[in-house]
């Protein structure tokens, strides 16, 4: 019987009926357990080479196997000959360093740079502000009264003197009316008590005379002594009432007085009712319409400010300079002003005039008014800009890189060479450093930083004219370190370059162009 027509299920004189799994298909070890029961000697699985020949006799493919093993040992030990050969030949015989240059080039970090030049710097005091005329005032209302007329809108130009406010003044004209006629009665009262001190006056007269008669009859003994005693009581009585009669007149006078300057202060109310321009310039502000009450101002409430007139032909700039920066400036310091609204136009200034006493911020920083005269050069702004202001200071001359080129490194974090150099101060933390670009490679060079203005700084030390400096990109410089690799970065490609040549027009194109069609492209 045949290894590949053995049939076990049917065997079982050859195999147990119990060892015959109730698929009726055994398994790999059950045949080789029961390979006596097979005729030649062999397992009928096909799936190993296993002979019958003898106790755990292996031979067909475990044979083979071992060959090719041995072959693969051959060849991979004559490889191995020839790549040591082949590699003490290279060593040999190639120039120092070309191995090298066939490995491929580590990534280098792209950058900026710039040489450092020689130049002039500007060292300026920065500080924001608002523009307002030189000159302006804020209309307001004397008298309190409703607004009867407004001859002048907002924009309009006004001379000195002119009318630009008119106010109701009937009840100012009803009040000088009173005073008037309180004037007239206490005239009036004046010359009747008048009269009546006269009057007084000749009988107290009168009654001296008729004292001293009575004064002779009495000592002549032709009267009595009552008779003497009337005629002098009733020189006390007429004495008594011209002093109040005099008295009454000097109040009748001030009373009368009183009504005159009633009668002045509504003349000067009327007066004041007619609002005129104070000076030659623009309203700038209208704050109040035809119909509108203005009310006087006091101590904790401020009055109604009609309108706003300034003169718009000299402006200045109400800075607000930093306390820390207050001692470097001074009056007559030229100045340069960049206005929001005229973002293309820059405007000079002279220091005008820097507060003396310190003002305090909403925040709790203190700041100095500092007003800068603006040189218009015949042209009109608005008032209430916004602007900012680098007031020069100083001019210095020197080599001169981008500021954010300068940054500052941890001393302990730099090489040991670069922490020896002299400019590095080693009792402090951290120290300003430059990266410059040689061979290929960023160097940290220690520098001694000067002034500087809002772009660029002065280096006192440690660079020379020349020198490649790495200026940014900024994310660059927070990272980047000693001697790593850089290379300068592409520029950008402008919107003509790489763009392929625009194609002739074809001749139904050019058909079109002359019928005045439009043509897709």
């Amino acid at each position: 019987m045949s290894p590949a027509t053995l049939d076990w299920t049917r065997g079982t004189a050859f195999v147990p009926a119990r060892l015959i799994p109730a698929s009726g298909v055994p398994t790999h070890t059950q045949r080789r357990t029961f390979a006596a029961f097979v005729s030649q000697g062999g397992c009928p699985c096909h799936e190993c080479n296993w002979r019958a020949e003898g106790p755990n006799k292996r031979v067909g493919r475990s044979s083979r196997e071992e060959y090719a093993v041995k072959v693969v040992l051959i060849i991979g030990g004559v490889l191995a000959v020839v790549v040591t050969i082949g590699a003490v030949v290279v060593f040999t015989v190639l120039p120092d360093g070309f191995l090298a240059s066939l490995a491929p080039e580590p990534p280098r970090t792209e950058v900026r740079t710039e040489e450092a030049l020689t130049r002039t710097l500007i060292e300026t005091v920065s500080a924001p502000g608002e523009i307002e005329p030189l000159i302006k005032v804020d209309i307001s209302a004397e008298v309190s009264a409703r607004i009867e007329e407004l001859p002048v809108r907002e924009g309009a130009h006004v001379e000195r003197d002119d009318v630009i406010v008119r106010l109701d003044d009937r009840n100012l004209q009803a009040a000088k009316e009173s005073a008037k006629a309180r004037r007239d009665g206490e005239k009036f009262r004046l010359q009747s008590e008048q009269a009546r001190l006269s009057g007084l006056k000749t009988s107290l007269a009168f009654a001296h005379k008729t004292l001293k008669r009575r004064q002779a009859l009495f000592e002549s003994g032709d009267v009595s002594l009552s008779t003497l005693d009337n005629a002098q009581e009733r020189v006390n009585e007429l004495t008594t009432s011209v002093e109040s009669s005099t008295h009454a007149i000097s109040v009748i006078e001030s009373t009368l007085a009183a009504a005159e300057a009633d009668i002045d202060r509504s003349d000067d109310a009327l007066a004041k009712t007619v609002i005129r321009a104070p000076m030659e310039g623009i309203v700038t502000q209208l704050n109040a319409e035809v119909g509108e009450v203005v009310l006087l101002g006091t101590m904790n409430n401020p009055g109604t400010v009609i309108m706003t007139v300034a003169d718009l032909s000299r402006m200045i700039l109400n800075t607000q300079v930093a306390e820390s920066d207050v001692a470097k400036i001074a009056e007559g310091q030229r100045a340069k002003i960049y206005i929001n609204a005229y973002p293309d136009d820059v405007f000079n200034g002279i220091v005008r005039k820097i507060a003396l006493q310190r003002a305090t911020a909403l925040d709790g920083t203190g700041f100095f008014e500092t007003e800068i005269e603006i040189d218009l050069a015949g042209r009109r702004i608005y008032s209430g800009l916004v602007a900012n202001v680098d007031i020069e200071i100083a001019v210095h001359e020197g080599t001169v890189v981008p500021s954010q080129a300068v940054v500052e490194r941890l001393v302990e974090d730099l090489p040991a060479a670069i922490r020896n150099n002299p400019l590095v101060d080693r009792a402090k933390k951290t120290t300003n450093v430059v990266y410059r670009l040689v061979d290929g490679k960023a160097l940290c060079t220690p520098v001694i930083p000067g002034p500087s203005d809002l772009t660029h700084r002065i280096i006192k030390e440690g660079l020379n004219l020349g020198d490649d400096v790495v200026v940014g990109p900024y994310k660059v410089l927070e990272t980047i370190e000693h001697d790593d690799l850089i290379t300068l970065e592409t520029p950008p490609a402008t919107g003509t370059e790489g763009e392929a040549p625009e194609a002739p027009a074809t001749e139904s194109e050019v058909g079109d162009a002359e019928a005045g069609t439009e043509t897709s492209g």
